[in-house]
């Protein structure tokens, strides 16, 4: 049915649920529309579907459906959310993202004004219980936090992705690609252990079914980051997994952009990341500027994730691009 299905995939998120489920209850519409909160619990050890239920029972604006998955990880959980999902339209609302008031409403306008939009975002801002660090500034887009473009457009092939906080998409789309057999090769969270890139690779295969990417400028949430994410450690983690998702990213680049991305071999990229990872070793000591320091740390974690995952790949990737050629281009 037409509509928007809300999706929040938690683990562990008894103490950042509520705020995110207020938000969302303080939706506002000038119009009628269908909409739904799905809440999946992802293997949590504490109360969150408990929490979840009461804070909704305290003001039900719409269904609220609580989902159990135990096979940990997030894309087993939006698999539960989005096959038990009623309407037409899906939008990823992490448990600590807190939506604007016409959350709902402006989503739904998105795909009703344009039947060649697949998936569209907003713009993230950020939300912190104390002061941020000094580098934060630097690298918040790791962070999905901040404008993706410039202005309200479809998304131009420099980016060619969407954020996963606050995505939302067709569910036609999604289901179509499971009719073709298609699988992700990123893996984002588990649990504690972060991840990346899952979010990208939908993306990417929206992309391939011949679908736009849109950025809406009036499209707003509030990313909460807790103080447990403002480690630098906790940065390079996430450089790393950035880095790993990119060797299965580019198999994707070589179908959508055959004229700019290419396919090297495993070998050539283990020996080039080597090289980077060297220089930005040596700048990340040596340098007199600090920003320049932590630019060079955060590149580091990001080439040796990419030539750890190059290495595990080995000649494989070849064999990916032809998977996905036979999934995108069957005939």
């Amino acid at each position: 049915m037409t509509g928007v299905s809300i999706l929040i995939c938690c683990y562990n998120a008894a103490a950042r649920i509520t705020p995110t489920l207020q938000h969302l209850q303080k939706q506002q519409f000038s119009e009628a529309i269908n909409w739904e909160v799905i809440v999946v619990d992802n293997a949590s050890t504490d109360n969150t579907s408990e929490i979840a239920k009461k804070v909704w029972e305290k003001n039900p604006v719409t269904d609220l459906v609580l989902l159990h998955e135990e096979k940990l990880g997030v894309m087993n959980a939006r698999f539960s959310g989005i096959n038990k999902a009623k309407y037409s339209i899906i939008s990823f609302v992490d448990d600590d993202n807190w939506v604007e008031e016409g959350w709902v409403s402006k989503v739904h306008k998105v795909f009703a004004a344009d039947n060649q939009i697949g998936a569209c975002g907003g713009k993230n801002e950020a939300v912190f219980n104390g002061p941020p660090p000094a580098w934060f500034p630097l690298f918040t887009n790791y962070f999905a936090v901040g404008k993706q473009a410039d202005e309200s457009s479809y998304v131009d092939e420099s980016r060619g992705y969407l954020w996963g906080a606050g995505l939302s998409f067709r569910k036609s789309l999604w289901e179509e690609l499971q009719k073709r057999g298609f699988k992700n090769f990123n893996t984002s969270r588990k649990g504690d252990r972060t991840g990346a890139g899952e979010d990208s690779e939908l993306c990417f295969a929206f992309r391939l079914l011949g679908y736009h990417l849109y950025y809406h400028n009036d499209l707003t949430l509030h990313h909460y980051i807790t103080e447990k994410r403002m480690h630098f450690s906790y940065l390079e983690k996430i450089l790393e997994g950035f880095g790993r998702s990119n060797v299965y990213l580019d198999c994707y680049r070589v179908l959508l952009s055959p004229r700019a991305a290419t396919l090297n071999s495993w070998l050539y990229e283990v020996m080039v990341m080597g090289k980077n990872i060297i220089r930005e070793t040596f700048i990340s000591f040596l340098s007199s500027s600090q920003a320049n320091r932590w630019k060079a740390k955060a590149q580091r974690a990001y080439w040796k994730g990419y030539a750890v995952e190059a290495l595990k790949v080995k000649s494989r990737t070849q064999q990916i691009v032809d998977f996905l050629r036979k999934v995108f281009y069957p005939g």
